[in-house]
């Protein structure tokens, strides 16, 4: 199964990316919402991880959204994994995520998250 990560912070992103591996799954990784974009026009992700705070440029909320306007995104999982509080979860809903994952996280949580969405 292939994980997109969209994550700005180097240390977090590779964090996600050793626990994804750990968990053989096959990350994809981008830096910015820009990046994801252009890396899904010649990839696929059987679920998506984006930051919301994704420094200047979109955020992960856009990123969803310009996602799931793509036809073979639309059924694809997204999770919110950020440091917002769940009291944002309505927002991620209306931006079409499936779900959140607050930080930091550990690899139990992570892969309970991905058996939910992915099994």
């Amino acid at each position: 199964m292939t994980v997109l990560v969209v994550e700005d912070d180097f240390a977090s992103r590779q964090y996600l990316l050793l626990l994804l591996r750990k968990l053989n799954y096959m990350p994809i990784a981008a830096e910015t919402g820009e990046e994801a974009l252009e890396l899904m026009k010649e990839s696929y992700a059987d679920i998506l991880l984006l930051d919301i705070a994704l420094g200047p440029g979109i955020s992960g909320l856009e990123l969803g959204a310009l996602l799931k306007e793509q036809e073979r995104f639309s059924s694809v999982p997204m999770v919110a994994v950020t440091a917002f509080t769940k009291d944002k979860l309505a927002t991620f809903d209306e931006a079409g995520f499936s779900d959140y994952m607050a930080k930091p996280y550990t690899i139990v949580q992570l892969k309970q998250l991905l058996e939910k969405h992915l099994n």
